[in-house]
């Protein structure tokens, strides 16, 4: 993982303006003062809940040329390809995948025609997600996701899609009972499985540093071709759980802040034909949002997140997934903390 520079954000946001860090006037119009820019307020921005290395990646990875000529027409291309697959999978008789090829494929691309800060986003989003859903699962009495890969390579295994099941069974495993209230608790909030391990994006040679957004246009056309109809309807719908998750961490914590991030529209108008790159990234920005004000929660807490902080440093819990051992209603989720899902 590497390192930014507190003057980071300030440089990049100057090599997008064509003015040197420092200087008093831009060079194009000389009545323009050059100052801070919209990284630098969002930097500077106490209740900008993101973290600032992965605001830093997010500033190299959106300055490249990529984002701004390739990303437009790749948009457009990724949703008019992704139309056509659907349609002819859909006048099939049958259905077919290969999700051996989709992971190698994924790896390779990611490897040689992804930015490293783009690859590292990637990466970073799988690690969050499932912190966040591990959160979530270990708080209720529930088995954890473990899904946290510190290199490209660890995207074996169909990791793509473990990735949106491992979503789907922690929201169905809730079994619609109530959540424990923070006032219902009889132990703390556990936070300690919200560690960041270092990613490791390096040592390949690439051919080409496509930023994030413009990698996963082209990335989506071979998720859509190499999954069945079913899988793929299966992780564009996933995209609209976001808000059962902030209302779930709502719930659980007691803090209204989460419901303020809910996207716009509502869950149970399922939709397939959406723009998923871009969506997939703005849900990994609020998921973004929810680690960092989580981990804001543990810091005034004093349950410091730790590396390796999954459930098997924990013992099994006496009243997981019934409740009946501790002071809440029978229909209660079980506030204690439970095991790792392998």
């Amino acid at each position: 993982m590497r390192e930014f520079k507190a003057s980071s954000l300030l440089e990049t946001g100057a090599r997008e303006q064509n003015v040197a860090p420092g200087d008093t006037e831009c060079s194009r119009a000389p009545d323009q003062k050059a100052g801070p820019g919209i990284w630098d307020a969002l930097a500077g921005d106490p209740t900008f809940h993101f973290d600032r290395h992965a605001l830093a990646l997010l500033v190299e990875d959106q300055a490249g040329w990529s984002h701004h000529w390739v990303r437009p027409p790749a948009r457009v291309m990724s949703r008019v390809a992704v139309a056509l697959i659907t349609l002819v999978k859909r006048l099939l008789p049958f259905q077919f995948s290969n999700h051996r090829l989709l992971d190698r494929l994924g790896i390779w691309f990611l490897s040689r025609f992804v930015s490293e800060a783009g690859g590292e986003l990637l990466l970073r989003h799988f690690v969050i997600e499932t912190n966040v859903l591990a959160f979530i699962a270990r708080n209720s009495g529930l088995e954890e996701p473990a899904l946290r890969p510190e290199a490209l390579d660890d995207l074996e295994d169909n990791a793509v899609i473990v990735h949106d099941i491992n979503l789907y069974e922690v929201l169905a495993e809730l079994g619609n009972r109530p959540l424990p209230r923070p006032e219902e608790r009889v132990v703390p909030l556990d936070y300690s499985m919200l560690a960041v391990e270092p990613i490791d994006t390096e040592g390949k040679r690439r051919w080409m540093r496509l930023d994030l957004e413009t990698g996963m246009c082209f990335m989506n056309i071979a998720f859509c071709l190499l999954t069945t109809a079913p899988e793929y309807r299966r992780a564009v719908h996933s995209l609209q759980l976001d808000e059962s998750i902030l209302g779930c961490l709502a719930e659980m914590t007691g803090d209204d802040m989460f419901n303020t991030w809910k996207p716009a529209g509502y869950i149970p108008i399922v939709r397939t034909n959406r723009d998923v790159p871009r969506d997939l990234f703005a849900h990994a920005v609020i998921h973004e949002y929810i680690h960092a004000r989580l981990l804001r929660q543990s810091a005034n807490s004093g349950s410091q997140p730790r590396p390796g902080g999954v459930a098997s440093r924990f013992a099994e819990s006496p009243c997981r997934g019934i409740g009946l051992e501790v002071e809440a209603p029978a229909d209660t989720l079980c506030p204690c903390p439970a095991t790792a899902r392998i």
